[in-house]
């Protein structure tokens, strides 16, 4: 028996076990499916290669120092590309091109905003109180890329730590963040991803721990300590026999379903070559298209010469139903609403559908109160311990980081039992 096991081969449970194996700890990984990574999948489909889950990560210094100790950082590819909002029948560039003067003087007011966060303010009443009512709206559609969710119910302080933070600190997120520049704190920015796709990640991981695929039971007595880091509702079915005040809260996270629609158009069909990082769509533009992601305009060899590749997502917890729709009747949207907004000539061509029906953790109004009762459920459960991204940090690089910090806490209960 190992001293630790951890139940789900995610990027936080690789995490976890990766950095319990350099920390001297016996640990076996086990996952349910046949592959490790969770969503973190890349396809590869007549020359196009396709994120079926991220696309990409935002590092810190320290997901760098972890990149670079698993031999990863020849791969890493960090692309550059304006963003864009359609609004008013065209694209706009982020963030001057959607915003009025107004809305812009809005902002550079922030610093004499005297206000501070209640405990559960919402991320679009931070914004709006902070930076105005244009700033909240262009704060709303970013996040539909990152939680697809609505911003008047994702708790500000949950979803945007740091923000909340600067302004507890400082009385004003923009000063800031000018402070902490020049103190040198301002953490790294850029997305960044891997040349070969992001399942090298979660591939490089799984060669350096013991692994094993396909496992259907496990029990908590299967080691002297245990990692959960599944998602949530997975979490709560493993535990619910054994630990059903535990499992109950982890029942009421919500999730939000995502479709991604990939799709190819020839370089013919767009009126200017394609460039940029990709588009959102806010919900006054009453588009069932979220997004896209012009994914071979930004990564090398990502379609074959000639095309150009898309990748677009339906869903979210403004539209959930959109999962019931049938193959073609995404494409017909898909491909009608790119084709409007990217003013293309040609119809864009189907590649690969994804259906996500639990994709991204919602942190609602009152997440804060969710983590603390977890954590003060897990005091009384000496050699439980969870993690995963319905806890503290949605992105890769905070799923590593909290792989990581559980991996800590593991091998220091070990040290302390015998």
């Amino acid at each position: 028996m190992s001293d630790a096991l951890i139940i789900g081969a995610g990027i936080s449970g690789l995490s976890c076990a990766w950095t319990l194996r350099k920390l001297g700890v016996d640990a076996t990984l086990v996952e349910s499916g046949d592959r490790a990574g969770g969503v973190m999948r890349t396809h590869r489909i007549g020359g196009y290669v396709i994120e079926g889950g991220p696309t990409t990560l935002l590092p810190k210094p320290e997901t760098l120092e972890f990149i670079e100790e698993l031999h990863l950082s020849p791969q890493l590819v960090k692309p550059a590309g304006a963003r864009f909002v359609y609004a008013g029948g065209r694209l706009r560039k982020v963030p001057f091109g959607a915003m009025s003067l107004p809305g812009l003087l809005r902002i550079l007011a922030e610093p004499a905003i005297r206000s501070q966060s209640h405990a559960d303010e919402s991320v679009f009443e931070f914004f709006r109180r902070r930076m105005g009512r244009e700033a909240a709206d262009l704060v709303s559609t970013a996040v539909m890329g990152i939680y697809a969710g609505d911003t008047r119910t994702l708790s500000a302080a949950a979803a945007f730590p740091r923000m909340v933070d600067l302004e507890r600190k400082y009385g004003s997120v923009i000063l800031g963040m000018l402070q902490s520049r020049q103190r040198g704190k301002a953490r790294k920015t850029g997305s960044a991803t891997f040349k070969d796709g992001f399942e090298t990640l979660a591939n490089r991981i799984a060669e350096d721990v013991d692994i094993r695929l396909g496992v259907q039971e496990v029990r908590l007595s299967d080691a002297r300590a245990v990692v959960v880091a599944t998602p949530a509702h997975q979490a709560a079915a493993f535990l619910e026999r054994d630990q059903p005040a535990l499992a109950r809260l982890l029942r009421s996270v919500e999730y939000a379903p995502m479709i991604v629609a990939a799709a190819a158009v020839p370089d013919e069909g767009f009126p200017q070559p394609l460039r940029g990082f990709g588009f959102l769509v806010p919900r006054s533009e009453s588009m069932h298209t979220l997004g896209s992601i012009f994914t071979s305009a930004l990564f090398p060899d990502r379609a074959p010469r000639g095309m150009q590749l898309l990748s677009s997502f339906m869903g979210g917890a403004f539209e959930p139903e959109v999962m019931g729709w049938p193959d073609d009747r995404i494409w017909d949207t898909v491909g009608r609403e790119l084709k409007q907004i990217l003013r293309l000539s040609s119809f864009p061509q189907p590649v690969l559908l994804i259906r996500h029906e639990r994709a991204l953790a919602q942190y609602k109004i009152g997440h804060e109160r969710f983590v603390g009762a977890v954590r003060e459920e897990l005091k009384g459960k000496p050699g439980l311990f969870l993690t995963g991204n319905y806890l503290v940090g949605a992105g890769v690089a905070d799923c590593i980081e909290q792989g990581q910090q559980t991996a800590r806490a593991v091998a220091e209960y070990l040290r302390r039992k015998p």
